[in-house]
This record gives structure tokens, C-alpha cells and sequence, in this order.
């Protein structure tokens, strides 16, 4: 696995407000969408990108 197994079950157990979350593994780390949209990605360095609005 590229990214941090870890830290993506750590944004696995984040609430969500009501839309469904999908997984995708994306330029060797690891999507979270809602929406059909990217909120957050791990990375394998341990690293996170969240969309913040």
C-alpha cells in the first residue's frame, strides 16, 4: 500500500455530514470523495490534504 493505513482509518472514523464517502486511490495515495468530490487524500509519508470551505 502507498499511503498511511493508519492515518486513512483515522479520517475513516470522521463524521460526515450525510453524503456518502468513497474511496480512491489516486497518485499513490489514497481519495476520500463526497459528493464526487475530493475532501481529503493521505498520503504514504503520513501526510494530509483536506478541502477546507
Amino acid at each position: 500500500m502507498a499511503y498511511d493505513v493508519h492515518l486513512a482509518n483515522r479520517v475513516r472514523e470522521l463524521p460526515v455530514d450525510g453524503s456518502p464517502v468513497a474511496e480512491q486511490t489516486m497518485f499513490g495515495g489514497l481519495a476520500f470523495l463526497a459528493a464526487d468530490k475530493v475532501v481529503v487524500t493521505t498520503s504514504g509519508q503520513g501526510g494530509l490534504l483536506a478541502q477546507v470551505r
